[in-house]
């Protein structure tokens, strides 16, 4: 499998799009590691170029769930009105 970032070289490694933080972990456990948040890549394109993230609120928009956060709440319900 190519590297879905530079599609030169082979995927080595597993990239989140939203961060594996021990927050993120604790509000979403294995959610983080879906399909829909995981990037396959190379370990040059992992160390040494810019790879697109996702906010939480993407994060959640993508896996179509609520935030968990306090902040993420708030900013799905201001989105919702």
């Amino acid at each position: 499998m190519l590297c879905q970032n530079c599609n030169k070289n082979k995927a080595t490694q597993k990239h989140h799009l939203f961060s594996n933080t021990k927050l993120n972990r604790k509000l979403y456990g294995a959610l983080l590691d879906s399909k829909e948040n995981i990037m396959d890549i190379c370990e040059a394109c992992h160390l040494w170029k810019a790879i697109p993230k996702l906010s939480e609120i993407e994060f959640c928009r993508r896996l179509g769930i609520e935030p968990r956060s306090k902040t993420g709440k708030e900013i799905w319900e201001r989105m919702e009105k």
